[in-house]
């Protein structure tokens, strides 16, 4: 008989739409807060709060479907996605903007280290990209 085994902290993925895939099913880790609600951001715990909140306050006891853009869901699920804010920055995240700009500044950071690497083993710099 063959037994599975995996990684504490592993998940299966159904690959569903990927045309080129062949394989039934693959691994992939998980996300760094998988088993570990402490390593959640303000914004992620702000963001569960909201959906348990919405679950228990509103959506317990509920029972049927309705619909809900188009498809028919389950009551409760349609009732949390109604009840929950939506938005960027709702729950106290970063804009795609801020988070771009956030993102340009480390990778400077980098270069500047790269640079400083290459320094320190005597090599020249490497020339510029074109433009």
């Amino acid at each position: 008989m063959t037994q599975l085994r995996f990684l504490k902290g592993m998940q299966i993925y159904f690959p569903g739409g990927v045309t080129w895939s062949r394989k039934p099913l693959h691994l992939r880790r998980g996300p760094a807060w998988m088993n570990n609600p402490a390593a959640l951001s303000v914004p992620q715990l702000r963001a569960c709060l909201a959906l348990a909140r919405a679950a228990h306050d509103r959506a317990y006891g509920r029972k049927g479907k309705r619909y809900y853009k188009g498809m028919m869901m389950p009551a409760p699920a349609v009732i949390v996605a109604e009840t929950v804010p939506k938005g960027v920055g709702v729950h106290g995240g970063k804009s795609p903007d801020a988070r771009r700009r956030e993102r340009h500044r480390a990778a400077a950071a980098s270069i500047a280290a790269l640079e400083a690497l290459l320094a320190a083993k005597g090599a020249a710099p490497a020339a510029p990209a074109p433009a």
